[in-house]
């Protein structure tokens, strides 16, 4: 599972990489320059400022050509306008004059002659290609010469036909042409402000800065002119474009401003040339880097925040980002005159999130199948119930919300089994999460505290006040509170069981319970609670005394007799003086004194096999020297060597002192009993896979295989021992056995006829850093 979620956030990092690097690529090259034009187009017409004053367009509309006549007029008629405007300060004559007036040849002197009276007049010249221009339409050599200026009026078309750029400059044949705007405004004395203008422009030209949708500009009619309802003062200090405006005259374009009407007319764009050269506006595309990294951003933003963002926040956070991208785009346009194509970024981040989606989904998808499948494995159905899929995973999302339906039917059951069991439980059993509250408890939980005439604890509440309150010792109730009580720090919820994890205790009803506190951990290995069990052990108790008391009769009832016996043995073998010994009284004294050694190694048998024993720190090297003191002086008598091989360092083990050395010391003497005189006992203690090992060997007559399959049960004898008249009841090995288990040992042996006999007590190491639980 942390393989799959670590695998998740490196697959969104390459996503993400991966789309803002392609956002990136298509910003810096314009690939997507058609959807680009089409919202540059729309935020020019947006971006609108206002029309300046001292530009005017006299326009050849059609209520001039219904007062004036057809197209081409004579020329004298545009001498006759240009009269009208001898206060303008520069006029432009948008009309070309290429070729001569053959009806009337006296009409391009009278037109040449009002040009050189007006003396701000400008004509344009046609370039036959912008790009790389090999001719130039020049007008009329006498129009030439009494112009003002010169400059073409090519108007530099897009891919899609729309005028949206200006060239400004070009060469041709050694000659450099100026455009018709730059010679107007040179004409008006304004030569300053065009070559600041050209320095900033690049030779490739700029965009058309529109100040608005056609009829922006101020416009009147050129009939109107022509009546003189117009004073002169009217077009004084004025920049005055004379060109067509009137239906079917060809000479209207597709422009950004445009998208509402058929377009708009020549010499209007003129005018917002003129206005963007005389305010210095050079409006241009930005570089490709700089678009690049303006397409990449809002896609690394996106990409950043949608890990963190609900599906509906999501998409309203997208869609927000493409308005925003938009704005941007506009705000750019308007403040700075520099046009970042958005397009690749409204793509990147309109991309972004279904993408996403669909990678979210797919991990989702991935990470839910694991899951399920682990849930399948890790917890078979419970009670029988049925597998509706029949262990298939699909890929369809559909299916998926079917199997994830079923795994939370399963789940539920699961919870449904849980509670049962823990109602079907005869212990009340309470569990608690890590600060205490309580979170389930079972039917035979709250028939405890009601017996009590406590009220039960609810759900979410805490539970240790509420136990607390069944005990009336107080340091039974600290003992409690210390066992509910959680960790002090995070650490200590990695380690062992709280304190006193397991206490008996008595409540106020008298009942003996056995108070159990087991941790509760997440499958992350993290401490989420405690589950709490009491154990009514009422009648083990009591049983527990019965038993006491029955070891106390036979240790006090039945050894009275025999030592009674022993007494009367002794009295009556007195009294014979110097005769021999009655045999009838030496077998009455032996009888005697093997019931009294039967019932002393019952009782002892008995004792560790049940008894609560101490676990203490001991060294078992010192214990088996001191049970080689004890019995050094019984080996004398037989001339039997006791070899004692030990760790000269601590040979530790956790167990009762008392019993185990007991053991030993059951070991030795059977071990003196059946060696010959004069042999060697060897007695050691080593380490061997975490356990000590506490030998002892013999150098008697063996013990048989058919007698060592049954060497530890009770009153079990050998031959030997059956035989020898120093044998006991049977009972002395399996009080070493019961000793070993309950130390978490065990006892060995080996022997061969003829060859001795080797038992080994096998007891577990302690280390320095033990913590032993009892």
């Amino acid at each position: 599972m942390a393989d799959r979620r670590r695998t998740y956030p490196h697959s969104r990092l390459l996503l993400t990489i991966l789309l803002a690097a392609l956002t990136a690529l298509l910003g810096s090259v314009n690939g997507l320059g058609r959807i680009d034009q089409i919202v540059y187009d729309r935020a020019v017409s947006v971006a609108q400022r206002p029309a300046p004053a001292d530009v005017v367009i006299v326009a050849i509309d059609d209520a001039s050509l219904a007062g004036l006549g057809r197209w081409p007029w004579p020329r004298a008629i545009h001498a006759a306008l240009l009269d009208h405007l001898g206060g303008a300060r520069a006029v432009g004559l948008d009309i070309i004059f290429a070729e001569a007036d053959q009806d009337r040849p006296q009409g391009d002197r009278v037109l040449a002659e009002a040009i050189r009276r007006q003396g701000h007049v400008v004509l344009p010249v046609v370039l036959d290609n912008l790009e790389r221009p090999t001719h130039a339409d020049l007008p009329l050599a006498p129009l030439a010469a009494a112009a003002a200026g010169l400059g073409y009026i090519n108007i530099d078309l897009d891919d899609d036909g729309v005028a949206r750029r200006a060239v400004w400059t070009r060469g041709l044949n050694n000659d450099s042409w100026s455009h018709f705007a730059l010679a107007m405004l040179r004409t008006g004395g304004q030569e300053a402000q065009v070559s600041s203008f050209l320095q900033q422009v690049p030779s490739s030209g700029s965009l058309i800065p529109y100040a608005g949708p056609p009829g922006h500009f101020r416009v009147v009619s050129y009939l109107s002119v022509l009546r003189g309802d117009f004073s002169p003062s009217a077009f004084k200090n004025k920049y005055v474009l004379v060109g067509a405006w009137a239906t079917g005259m060809g000479d209207v374009f597709p422009a950004p401003v445009s998208h509402r009407s058929s377009g708009i007319s020549g010499v209007e764009i003129m005018g917002n040339l003129l206005q963007s050269v005389r305010d210095g506006r050079v409006l241009q595309t930005a570089p490709a880097w700089q678009t690049a990294l303006a397409s990449a951003i809002p896609v690394l933003l996106l990409c950043l925040a949608l890990p963190r963002l609900s599906p509906r926040q999501a998409i309203l956070s997208s869609a927000a980002l493409l308005v925003a991208i938009i704005a941007f785009a506009i705000a750019t346009l308007y403040w700075t005159d520099t046009w970042m194509p958005p397009a690749a970024a409204l793509l990147g981040v309109a991309a972004c999130y279904p993408l996403w989606s669909w990678r979210s989904q797919e991990a989702a998808l991935r990470y839910m199948e694991g899951e399920m499948a682990r849930l399948r494995k890790e917890y078979p159905p419970v009670m029988g119930e049925a597998d509706p899929l029949g262990g298939r995973v699909s890929r369809s999302l559909d299916q998926h919300i079917d199997e994830l339906d079923h795994t939370l039917s399963r789940v539920r059951n699961l919870r449904r089994f849980l509670l049962d069991g823990l109602d079907g439980m005869p212990d009340a059993t309470l569990v608690i999460d890590q600060v205490g509250r309580l979170q389930f408890r079972n039917r035979p939980a709250v028939m405890y505290f009601l017996n009590l005439s406590i009220r039960p604890p609810r759900i979410g509440q805490a539970l240790a006040p509420v136990l607390e309150q069944a005990f009336g010792d107080p340091s039974t109730r600290q003992l409690v509170r210390q066992a509910l009580r959680a960790p002090a720090n995070e650490d200590d919820t990695q380690g062992a069981a709280p304190p006193r994890a397991n206490i008996e205790v008595r409540d106020r009803a008298g009942q003996d319970l056995l108070l159990r506190c087991a941790q509760v951990r997440t499958a992350q290995g993290v401490r989420a609670g405690l589950v709490v069990t009491l154990s009514d052990i009422t009648m083990i108790r009591q049983a527990e005394r019965q038993r006491e008391e029955t070891l106390r009769f036979i240790s006090h009832d039945m050894r009275a007799p025999q030592n009674s016996i022993l007494a009367l043995v002794a009295l009556n073998q007195s009294d014979t003086g110097n005769s021999p010994p009655s045999e009838a009284l030496s077998r009455i004294a032996h009888l005697a004194n093997r019931t009294l050694l039967l019932v002393d190694e019952f009782i002892q048998l008995t004792r560790a096999e049940s008894m609560d024993i101490a676990h203490a720190k001991l060294d078992l090297a010192d214990l088996l020297r001191e049970a080689a003191d004890e019995f050094w002086a019984a080996a004398q008598r037989r001339k039997i060597t006791l070899d004692v091989h030990a760790p000269t360092t601590p040979a530790l083990a956790y167990g009762d002192q008392t019993l185990i050395m007991r053991a030993i010391c059951n070991l030795l003497d059977n071990a003196i009993k059946y060696s010959p005189d004069g042999s060697r006992i060897q007695l050691r203690v080593r380490a061997a896979a975490e356990m000590w090992d506490v030998e002892i060997e013999d150098a008697g007559p063996g013990i048989a295989p058919q007698d060592q399959q049954r060497l530890f049960q009770p009153f079990f004898r050998t031959g030997e021992a059956r035989r020898s008249s120093t044998g006991g009841a049977g009972l002395g090995l399996a009080f070493v056995r019961a000793v070993a288990l309950r130390h978490g040992g065990e006892i060995t042996v080996h022997s061969e006829r003829g060859s001795g006999t080797r038992f080994t007590l096998r007891l577990p190491i302690a280390l320095d850093d033990d913590a032993y639980d009892a």
